[in-house]
């Protein structure tokens, strides 16, 4: 994992000067164990190793900096636990006859990977669009998943898409993005700049991965 992150952020000095000079400082030990006493969970060692490699992104460094994750910015451990209390603080209210009905409009890709629930206390925000969608670790993979596995999420993907069966494969397919110039950096209106996919063509990362996968199981 320590040299696939020192590939990453030898990419990302190279291609994205102002993504690299915005990434923070690594957590400390304590504080990755203060986060999992918050959630009531252990954190698989690769995620421990992301946030000891850097925590998160600064969150307002200048008109060039691109979220790490293909322009979804790298949460940090605080921002990572508000956002994940946000979204799952309404279970406790919910019966389980009500948590079953608010499942039922939801599937993923590839089928049987990740677990048929509005929201799950077991996934836990690594990126978030500002718009309640994000990218992050299950921690309780459905039969076909794997522990530590990276999806998609939140109240308007309703199809939440296995981007990696674990978080280092994850990582190895974002490099390749990047090192194989699969992207367009875009230049927005108020002279900051985006990132959009090239194949196919789209200037979300959750949409990219969500079209990706249903090209791949277009049964589903």
């Amino acid at each position: 994992m320590n040299a696939l992150l020192g590939s990453l952020q030898t990419c990302i000095e190279s291609h994205f000067p102002g993504m690299a000079a915005s990434l923070n400082p690594g957590a400390s030990d304590a504080d990755m164990d203060a986060f999992e006493r918050a959630i009531g969970a252990s954190l698989p060692s690769s995620v421990r190793a992301l946030y000891r490699w850097h925590n998160g992104q600064a969150g307002d460094t200048g008109h060039d900096v691109i979220g790490l994750f293909f322009g979804l910015p790298f949460l940090t451990l605080d921002e990572s636990l508000r956002h994940w209390k946000e979204g799952t603080d309404f279970l406790d209210d919910m019966t389980a006859v009500e948590r079953t009905a608010a499942s039922s409009q939801y599937c993923c890709l590839p089928r049987g990977t990740v677990r048929q629930c509005a929201a799950s206390k077991a996934w836990i925000p690594l990126a978030d669009d500002a718009g309640g969608a994000y990218l992050g670790i299950d921690l309780d993979p459905d039969a076909a998943g794997s522990m530590g596995q990276v999806i998609s999420f939140g109240g308007r993907e309703f199809t939440r898409v296995q981007a990696g069966a674990s978080l280092e494969q994850f990582l190895e397919r974002l490099l390749g993005l990047y090192e194989n110039g699969e992207y367009a950096l875009v230049e927005e209106d108020d002279d900051e700049f985006s990132l959009s996919t090239v194949e196919p063509d789209t200037d979300h990362f959750l949409d990219y991965l969500r079209l990706k996968a249903q090209a791949q199981y277009p049964d589903v």
